[in-house]
């Protein structure tokens, strides 16, 4: 509760020069938007309220005048009723800050819907005119209701959901200093221009998830889960993060962006690196993030996703990433998510530009698949043919043997007498190297035991994996 001697003041500054907001006594609150709306950008209007705004500091520095008995009498009975104001004020301000809150956690969680609402590509951002569309309504609600769906929304909840999000882009237009925060969330230059970006929205949330993480007030996100793919030459635990571990991570994550310095992160395996985690400011519609280990190689990630989402894959990647041995970690430059699922891959790697594609949200990031595609970077890495256009030109007009794998795996092959580790090893050589990389992976993460059973199906290969792991 504040003291009576600061309400008596507020109050005969109030009287005195009108209401104030904190922080700029005197002055009325003028969101830029509203600055935009009216035009009052000339150098004349702008150096007027520059000097009121410097009066009325100049005011509030001071102490008032003597009141007059009759203002004196009306702040006594103000003074009487505080009790009852003051409840009543923090009951409007918790609706406020509740209905902010629900506001953001719509964009974070349903931001795909408010992007292009009556239909068409969406591309990340979220536009004045777009949250007008919804909150009148002139959206199509049955193509929302179908994105509902495939985010995991009860059928039984559609109707009130889209009304509950009606609501928030309703709350969003009447509120331009939310909006113009949102809008400059991630904006380097920080002039705000009606767009609201996945990276705007990821850096507000992550700002809030911070604060909640550290008060153990944040719920983990969710497991993954692997295939098992290749029991029972190798038994799968590596996916096995309890809620407490996850828990850890995603707050070293948390502290990582919003720092930008480097922070201790240890993976599942429970092996701590010094880690750098920053966002990187961009106007663009995804929100993109570089991952930076102990070996100086930056990882970036671009994401479709919402925040709270990028925070789950980020954990996830550097669980992952720090389990790799520091000199195979540059086979890989880039990581993209992708909302829309892809038909025939749960992820790909494309030897041009080394970087993974994620589908169908997080439901494929996982160790085992994580490895598996990570592997192909390894397998091109170390093939021992040219990394440049011109080759990757001269490979698909000729093709290579080996390409995509170590020197000497398809001579580890024919020298194997074991059959695939995997159905999907039959493919070609390449993905029989990309599944038994990850299998070793996987062995490694099981132990001496694991790696000897391993080492005994797959005598020729292991050997030439082994060498790799270790920088032979």
């Amino acid at each position: 509760m504040l003291e009576p001697t600061k309400i008596v003041k507020e109050a005969l500054i109030k009287r005195t020069h009108g209401s104030s907001t904190a922080g700029q006594t005197g002055t009325p609150s003028t969101s830029q938007a509203a600055q935009r709306a009216s035009g009052a950008s000339t150098s004349q209007k702008s150096a007027a309220s520059e000097a009121r705004a410097q009066t009325g500091v100049r005011r509030a520095a001071s102490d008032p005048p003597e009141p007059s008995k009759e203002k004196v009498g009306e702040l006594l009975r103000a003074l009487q009723s505080w009790g009852t104001d003051e409840a009543t004020l923090s009951e409007q301000a918790e609706r406020e800050q509740a209905a902010e809150n629900q506001a953001l956690e719509d964009l974070d969680q349903y931001g795909d819907l408010f992007d292009s609402p009556k239909g068409g590509r969406r591309d990340g951002i979220i536009s004045t005119n777009d949250l007008k569309t919804f909150s009148e309504g002139n959206f199509n609600r049955d193509a929302a209701r179908e994105q509902l769906l495939d985010l995991g929304v009860a059928e039984a909840d559609l109707d009130t959901t889209l009304d509950r999000l009606t609501e928030s882009a309703s709350y969003l237009l009447k509120n331009e200093d939310v909006l113009d925060r949102l809008d400059v969330a991630n904006d380097q230059r920080g002039g705000t221009d009606g767009r609201i970006s996945r990276g705007d929205i990821s850096r507000e949330v992550f700002q809030r998830q911070l604060e909640q993480a550290r008060n153990g007030e944040l719920p983990p996100g969710p497991p993954a889960s692997n295939r098992g793919s290749y029991e029972p030459t190798v038994t799968t635990k590596n996916s096995e993060r309890s809620p407490e571990v996850i828990a850890q991570q995603e707050l070293a994550i948390l502290e990582a962006v919003n720092s930008g310095e480097p922070v201790s992160f240890t993976n599942a395996n429970g092996q701590t690196e010094e880690l750098t985690v920053r966002q990187v400011h961009n106007t663009g519609g995804n929100a993109v993030y570089e991952i930076t280990g102990a070996d100086g190689h930056t990882m970036r990630i671009e994401s479709e996703l919402g925040a709270s989402e990028n925070r789950t894959a980020l954990a996830r990647l550097a669980d992952y990433y720090t389990q790799l041995p520091e000199n195979l970690r540059d086979s890989v430059d880039k990581i993209e998510f992708r909302r829309e699922p892809d038909d025939s891959a749960a992820a790909r790697f494309y030897s041009s530009g080394d970087r993974i594609v994620f589908y169908d949200g997080l439901k494929h990031l996982n160790e085992e698949v994580f490895d598996h595609e990570f592997g192909h970077g390894i397998g091109y890495e170390n093939d021992g043919l040219g990394e440049g256009v011109l080759d990757h030109i001269g490979r698909f007009f000729t093709g290579s043997e080996g390409e995509g794998t170590p020197e000497g795996w398809t001579d580890a092959i024919e020298a194997d007498a074991d059959e695939r580790i995997s159905d999907y090893a039959n493919t070609n050589i390449k993905e029989d190297f990309a599944e038994c990389w990850a299998a070793y992976m996987e062995a490694v993460d099981n132990g001496p035991e694991a790696l000897a059973k391993l080492e005994e199906a797959y005598p020729a290969r292991y050997a030439i994996m082994e060498e790799l792991y270790n920088g032979e």
